[in-house]
């Protein structure tokens, strides 16, 4: 609560100061302050999708939604708005790693990041990046990585902007959001919050039953603080918080005797020291993480289990440039130590230093690489090198090519070893070679990267629920001796203004083939086919697009049966926006998006089905 009434005394101060503000679009001489700097420097050969803020605005259901429709990962559901999980080139959900200001954020208890328990429009920037070259962030990142970062900007004239944005849809669904951004020549500030509910209790289609236990609610907060020590050094600050409320949905046949009640909060804290002189760049990092979750099997108790962990880091980066050779080298080492524990598990304590160096060239603005190196030493097991090289050469004028390889490893998480009745002590850690090969295409309006990659994995690990002769039908983690991942991913963008009418579309899609070798049988939760896209049209203030998505079935047990697969679908949204009022100091637009309009049955989760059609209208004030 002392927190609440602190973030509305500052927002109350904040709208008294906005009276003062000359004008929301004053020409000014602007320096943006990122915490991760590496991420575009250390990605030559490398495919990086960019989510703007124009896509995140049309995405504001839930973070799912967003990479669901946006970028070429396939994403699970336990229902509209419960636990969602990734798989990003087949590989699983903790093989893709969720980087928030440059620091990996996945939980050490299971490995992964909830992306229902991030709010879209609290980040200034995400971006995507395909393949297993993001050791800088953690060597087990073998799909591909999601970058989070906020922004905050120097200016050299005092501005402060204001944003709030409302939405209210089906099933007593809305979202709000307050933004606070304060930027001067040696101070930038930013503040936000959001809270999100929802009684979920769509009609199941086909069926005479609602989704009945599916609410939830979510408040969050977002805080970033900027000063310039000097025109060489500044120090920042970072802070996020999340507190969720959420019930479980049931399941088919009978989704009336779910009663299952989940809580959980996320902080993260993250201080930021940089100085950049000449040749020469250093970096500190200090960061704490701490996660808590309530498990009630009967949502009308006051019983619980519960799991928590706490995580300190820091991290030390030095950089070099050399300009005769137009290169750098950067040195990264860090340390962490992770305590977890739950109800039924003692806490353990997990401690790893890392040093990592990376070497960037670029020839003449015609071949580029890099070159990365990564060592571990862990408290549990013993970690090999990891290493990564990416490759970029501009031959013609509007072609380049590019291709990547990398060596990865992943240790098992808290929970695929200690979980009560289910872990496996036995578990070996994973490896994974991957290469990648591609082609891009790039003019004023339009962009085109197509690619072919392979992953080559060891001692996977897979949750199934025949690992274990001994504990039939119950979901155990095993090692699999072998798997091989292999597909062809395509992006295509497109933008045109013919006089003041502008049209822009994306096209994501990737075919993947994930078997495991010893049995030849397809992996559980990869369809070999995803495809998303959008087509967009504005006029002056008037604006509107269609999204569309396509997967293909899906096998969800290790034998690949035909009797519990998920079917393949078709899903599509439409919406509009309008610009109500557009000043030099407000500015005011509406719009209304359907989703599903074709109420297509649908599920990416077995026997769980997806809302059908349903409707969202939004206010969105700047001033």
């Amino acid at each position: 609560m002392k927190k609440i009434i602190f973030f509305i005394l500052l927002f109350g101060t904040a709208s008294h100061l906005t009276a003062q503000n000359d004008s929301l679009r004053t020409i000014l001489k602007e320096v943006i302050v990122v915490a991760d700097k590496t991420l575009k420097k250390n990605s030559k050969g490398y495919k990086i999708i960019t989510l703007k803020d124009s896509v995140l605005v049309k995405n504001t259901e839930s973070f799912t939604t967003l990479l669901r429709f946006n970028a070429p990962i396939y994403l699970r559901e336990y229902g509209a708005g419960g636990t969602s999980s990734a798989s990003f080139r087949g590989t699983s959900a903790s093989n893709t790693a969720v980087v928030w200001n440059g620091i990996n954020i996945n939980s050490i208890n299971n490995g992964q990041t909830g992306f229902n328990s991030l709010t879209v429009s609290l980040f200034d920037a995400i971006n995507i990046r395909s393949g297993g070259g993001s050791i800088e962030y953690g060597s087990g990142a073998i799909g591909g990585t999601v970058h989070l970062n906020d922004e905050l900007s120097f200016k050299n004239k005092q501005t402060i902007d204001n944003q709030f944005v409302s939405s209210f849809g089906s099933y007593n669904t809305s979202n709000n959001l307050y933004k606070f951004n304060l930027s001067s020549q040696k101070l930038a500030v930013k503040l936000g919050i959001s809270y999100n509910k929802s009684n979920n209790d769509y009609p199941l289609l086909k069926t005479d039953f609602r989704n009945s236990n599916g609410a939830y609610k979510n408040i969050s907060f977002n805080a970033g603080l900027s000063y310039k020590l000097s025109n060489f050094s500044e120090l920042n600050f970072y802070s996020t918080s999340y507190l969720g409320d959420r019930l479980f949905s049931g399941e088919l046949p009978n989704p009336t005797s779910a009663n299952e009640k989940y809580k959980d909060f996320n902080n993260r804290n993250l201080l930021v020291y940089n100085h950049q002189k000449g040749r020469f760049t250093n970096e500190v990092k200090i960061a704490f993480l701490t996660q808590e979750y309530h498990y009630y099997g009967d949502k009308n108790t006051d019983k619980f289990n519960f799991g928590k962990s706490n995580r300190y880091l820091i991290n030390y980066q030095f950089g070099y440039k050399i300009p005769k050779i137009n290169a750098t080298i950067n040195s990264f080492s860090e340390y962490e130590s992770v305590f977890g524990k739950t109800d039924q598990i003692n806490t353990k304590n997990r401690r790893q230093f890392s040093q990592s160096v990376i070497y960037n060239q670029n020839i003449n603005n015609f071949f580029f690489f890099d070159t990365k190196i990564r060592k571990d030493f862990n408290s549990d097991f013993d970690v090999p090198f990891s290493y990564a090289m990416g490759i970029k050469v501009n031959t013609f004028k509007n072609i380049s090519f590019r291709a990547n390889g990398s060596k990865n490893y992943r240790v098992p998480t808290y929970n695929d070893l200690y979980w009560p009745g289910q872990g496996n002590p036995n578990l070996k850690p994973e490896t994974a070679l991957q290469s990648e090969f591609g082609v891009v295409f790039n003019t004023k309006n339009l962009s085109i990267d197509i690619s072919g990659f392979y992953i080559s994995a060891k001692d996977k690990i897979v949750w199934t629920p025949n690992g274990d002769p001994n504990r039939p039908g119950i979901w155990t983690p095993i090692n699999l001796s072998k798997t091989m991942n292999k597909g062809i991913e395509f992006t295509l963008s497109y933008q045109k203004n013919f006089n003041k009418h502008f049209v822009n579309t994306t096209v994501n899609y990737s075919y993947t083939d994930a078997k495991n070798t010893e049995t030849n049988n397809f992996l559980t939760f990869v369809p070999k086919h995803l495809l998303n896209g959008s087509l967009g049209y504005s006029y002056k203030g008037f604006s509107a697009f269609y999204q569309q998505l396509f997967t293909s079935k899906t096998f969800t047990t290790e034998s690949n049966s035909n009797d519990f697969i998920i079917p393949s679908f078709f899903v599509s949204n439409l919406g509009a926006d309008y610009m109500v009022l557009k000043t030099e100091k407000q500015q005011i637009s509406i719009g209304l998006k359907v989703n599903n309009i074709f109420n297509e049955l649908y599920f990416t989760q077995p026997r769980r089905p997806m809302p059908n059609r349903n409707f969202n209208f939004n206010i969105n004030c700047k001033f």
